[in-house]
């Protein structure tokens, strides 16, 4: 079964890449994003980062034994939340390095801009 950030992540991939987003008139793109929980223009910027853009958070959170699936069903805003702001991250070179040496070590707090929302979801 494909997680939420997976499915998300694919969806953004899929029919609505941001060339296909181009497309559609105003309405449609704001029924889009409404039902995806973002403005318009997080919407766009999510397409043109494409589906890898919040690859490393589901990393994370196994590394702080978070449950993924009941926070997309306990959450599901607080987990859309944190896919949007993982997406727009300007650390994910440092974040799979340290993810890849140690994922136990906190230095991913210092930069990590979901540190305190997953804090506080352990």
């Amino acid at each position: 079964m494909k997680t939420l950030v997976g499915r998300i992540a694919s969806w953004f991939a899929g029919p609505w890449s941001q060339r296909e987003l181009g497309r559609l008139n105003e309405v449609e793109v704001g029924r889009i994003a409404h039902d995806a929980g973002v403005s318009v223009a997080e919407l766009y910027d999510l397409a043109r980062r494409g589906p890898a853009a919040a690859s490393m958070l589901p990393r994370r959170m196994v590394a702080l034994h978070l449950d993924g699936a009941r926070i997309a069903h306990d959450e599901p805003h607080v987990l859309r939340d944190l896919q949007r702001v993982c997406a727009v991250c300007g650390s994910k070179g440092r974040c799979e390095r340290d993810l890849n040496r140690n994922a136990n070590d906190p230095v991913w707090e210092s930069y990590c801009p979901n540190a305190g929302t997953l804090r506080a979801l352990q």
